[in-house]
């Protein structure tokens, strides 16, 4: 592996630094409580620098615990989903947070409109890296299931990302910036942003996708007011395409 670049150590350094003025800022602009203010930081700052951190590891081609990675990172992600759900539905409420339960029509339509719009979204990157001959990343293409137990692991880890994730960058993170904003919209492309730098191991392409992705995700959230499309969108599309087009969407060009 190559040397860690200074300039990215010294980024993350920084982050380090800012995450506690970014805290104080929060508590004193935001209705939030301190909690929330801690939480909201974490989103939007300290966790996008450590996905940055994760930027020299996407070429890495040595050997890849699959199994293992997954459930590390499923429960990682349950445990982020699980503390905004506390957080949030005590300082915000589950309205707010898009948690009410939603009526079965208006579900599917939302679900199905998000799923187009995620496909939407890579099959844009997918003819754009083929037009201008950009590879994926070694890391990236290592993290696809080969064996069956990888393949049912990877069912769990797709779950888990699409309640933990939706539940923090789109439940919390959009209604908790829009009370310190006043934009509901700016929220969502501040979270989309901070999103897409969370994975960082996928390079700077995947940076972008994922983006794009979790902003099609937060208009979804925002249009309809409920979470659950985003939900059950984030983790079909995440099963289909680890599991089905994965391939495809990484292949060679």
């Amino acid at each position: 592996m190559n040397p860690y670049p200074t300039v990215l150590r010294r980024i993350v350094q920084a982050g380090f630094g800012v995450f506690p003025i970014l805290v104080w800022g929060f508590w004193l602009w935001s209705p939030l409580g301190f909690w929330g203010c801690v939480y909201l930081a974490l989103l939007l700052e300290l966790l996008p620098i450590l996905g940055l951190a994760q930027l020299p590891l996407a070429d890495d081609e040595g050997p890849f615990p699959r199994i293992p990675v997954y459930l590390s990172s499923g429960a990682i992600i349950l445990l982020l989903g699980w503390g905004g759900l506390l957080i949030g539905t005590a300082e915000m409420g589950r309205s707010a947070m898009g948690l009410e339960g939603p009526k079965l029509i208006p579900l599917l339509f939302w679900t199905l409109a998000a799923a187009v719009g995620i496909l939407a979204v890579q099959l844009a990157f997918l003819l754009g890296r083929v037009r201008f001959g950009v590879r994926e990343t070694s890391l990236l293409r290592q993290l696809l299931p080969r064996t069956l137990p990888e393949k049912v692991v990877f069912a769990f880890l797709s779950l888990a990302a699409g309640v933990g994730e939706e539940v923090a960058f789109r439940g919390f993170a959009i209604p908790g910036l829009a009370l310190l904003t006043g934009s509901s919209w700016g929220a969502a492309i501040i979270s989309s942003l901070a999103f897409g730098l969370l994975h960082g191991y996928q390079g700077w392409l995947g940076v972008a996708r994922t983006g794009a992705m979790g902003l099609v995700l937060a208009g979804v959230f925002l249009v309809s007011g409920t979470l659950w499309p985003a939900i059950l969108a984030h983790a079909l599309l995440d099963l289909v395409t680890g599991l089905i087009l994965g391939d495809t969407l990484l292949r060679e060009v």
